[in-house]
């Protein structure tokens, strides 16, 4: 079993590693990898490995970056510090998050699961249904409103009126009547993190748009896809090769 190691902290990644020697004597640690630059050029480079282990805030940036360029298809087992990137981790292949430090069970029960999802089947659609499930977030209970700047006051408006969110120079929302206001919040990331993963897809760097305002897509010779959405007031939308079936999966469960 291949294994690619993402983290920054040194002495970590080799406690994992040395872990995972004792643990699971045929695993073959790939490389260990301490940035989302590094492990960029990895993935350019290289073929995927069997299972990643991945940390989430490196040294220069968030890890969830990669999936803006590469549609990793392999289990990913996330490793961090912090428990609120739970939900987004659970979107994108992952089939367990261990919060530091790791646990030697914890690890033992991670790497079993991997096993029979091997046995019985790849990762589903059902790992997303799922992650309501987690013990980290039972009680996760999703804003149902945000606040925008209008005219020079506050105003709160229900995130089920907003098509999209997207990013130029602020952060714009636009609703379904085809108003546009501009988020209090700095980044789409921030917005992300407050959004119901199973309603609001982050179709790239820029935009966020809602499965309820979309109308349609197509897709071209290049693997790209395009969304058009209901709202006449709102471009349309465009998918990159690498996150193409990353939408395709989260539309179509």
């Amino acid at each position: 079993m291949k294994v690619l190691i993402v983290e920054d902290e040194i002495l970590i990644a080799e406690q994992l590693q040395r872990m995972l020697k004792d643990i699971a004597p045929q695993v073959e640690v790939l490389d260990i990898l301490h940035s989302v630059k590094t492990a960029r050029r990895w993935f350019m480079q290289n073929a995927e490995p069997d299972l990643l282990f991945m940390d989430i805030q490196l040294s220069d940036g968030i890890s969830f970056d990669l999936f803006n360029y590469f549609d990793i298809k392999c289990p990913i087992i996330f490793a961090t510090a912090y428990d609120e990137y739970a939900i987004k981790a659970f979107k994108v292949n992952g089939i367990d998050y261990l919060l530091k430090p790791i646990d030697e069970e914890d690890l033992i029960r991670a790497l079993e699961k991997f096993k029979a999802l091997q046995k019985n089947a790849t990762i589903s659609n059902e790992l997303l249904q799922s992650l309501v499930n987690h013990p980290s977030h039972q009680n996760r209970i999703y804003k149902e409103k945000l606040i925008v700047q209008h005219r020079n006051a506050s105003l709160p408006i229900m995130l089920n009126d907003i098509d999209v969110f997207y990013l130029d120079q602020v952060i714009y929302v636009v609703t379904h009547d085809g108003q546009k206001y501009v988020a209090e919040q700095n980044t789409l990331d921030e917005i992300e993190d407050i959004l119901n993963p199973l309603e609001f897809f982050r179709a790239g760097r820029r935009q966020i748009i809602n499965q309820r305002a979309i109308e349609s897509y197509k897709g071209d010779t290049s693997g790209k896809l395009y969304v058009k959405l209901k709202n006449q007031h709102v471009p349309e939308v465009e998918i990159s090769r690498e996150k193409a079936p990353v939408f395709k999966r989260w539309i179509d469960r």
